[in-house]
């Protein structure tokens, strides 16, 4: 039995890991400021605390510590937080688990913008270079933060592809406009969205820490453009989209920075992971949304 201790662990992705990891056998601590749960462990970011006598013992970090990229607007404040929120609370943990003598894996969450944006001809794989927009620098910061958990342990960094869950997140969002009948494809709609379904998310973690993974993985299950997945998602509602394209500088003026997200993209290569012998569960866009 792997003791596992996960930061971040509270959120929608982590409550779904602690449950698959305890079905798996594991014993889950979880970090949080409320402890209200027996394996709950108070610690708190920006007071730089932890009750680290209660997790000593952990075998295994997991770390899904992260703002939410559309929580605000792009303000110079929010971008800050943003790279806080990933970069120094990495650095804090590096600081705060020194002292866990039996740390073997330490496995983080990252972005799977890591490559810049282009015109989706290509699939990135891991080994490309980061581009030079603000999300690609955010997840080469990210990551050299993770790389100072590597003098101890094997390091596992996990590029988190949009991750596609009934009435959660992106199809969440991208569901009220259609059930209302005014959805449309963003800008080009051509732009490129690497995916994952939840369920397969958190098995490639468990899979990541039982076959002691190391080094850089996409997590994306496929690609689908912005129109595709407009039209998939139409169908699966029957609703008709009848609006054109919402045009990129109206996004811009709405989102401000932020519109980068929605209205630029980018396809991933998943082979690396395939070739570990990982198994995507969900690979097609509209048997998924059926």
């Amino acid at each position: 039995m792997k003791k596992v201790l996960i930061a971040g662990g509270t959120g929608f992705i982590g409550q779904k890991l602690e449950d698959h990891l305890l079905a798996k056998g594991y014993e889950v601590k979880i970090l949080t400021r409320k402890p209200v749960k027996n394996n709950h462990v108070f610690w708190n970011p920006a007071t730089q605390q932890m009750d680290t006598a209660q997790c000593s013992d952990t075998q295994i970090l997991i770390n899904l510590c992260g703002e939410n990229l559309n929580a605000k607007r792009w303000t110079r404040k929010q971008k800050q937080l943003l790279i806080d929120s990933r970069v120094q609370t990495t650095r804090l943990l590096y600081e705060l688990c020194g002292a866990f003598e039996h740390l073997e894996h330490y496995v983080t969450a990252s972005g799977i913008t890591a490559y810049g944006f282009d015109d989706g001809k290509q699939k990135h794989p891991e080994t490309d270079p980061y581009g030079s927009d603000f999300l690609s620098q955010l997840v080469k910061e990210w990551e050299q933060a993770a790389d100072l958990f590597a003098s101890g342990c094997r390091v596992t960094k996990l590029r988190i592809a949009v991750v596609f869950e009934k009435g959660y997140g992106a199809l969440q969002k991208m569901s009220a406009p259609i059930r209302l009948g005014a959805g449309a494809p963003l800008g080009t709609g051509k732009q490129q969205i690497p995916w994952v379904h939840s369920t397969d998310l958190v098995r490639l973690v468990e899979f990541a820490i039982a076959n002691e993974l190391e080094g850089t993985y996409n997590t994306n299950a496929g690609n689908v453009s912005n129109k595709e997945l407009t039209t998939f998602l139409a169908a699966s509602l029957n609703k008709k989209l009848w609006l054109p394209n919402i045009p990129a500088f109206v996004l811009k003026i709405v989102l401000g920075d932020m519109a980068e997200m929605v209205v630029c993209g980018a396809k991933a290569s998943h082979e690396k992971i395939i070739r570990k012998g990982f198994v995507f569960n969900h690979s097609s866009i509209p048997d998924l949304l059926r």
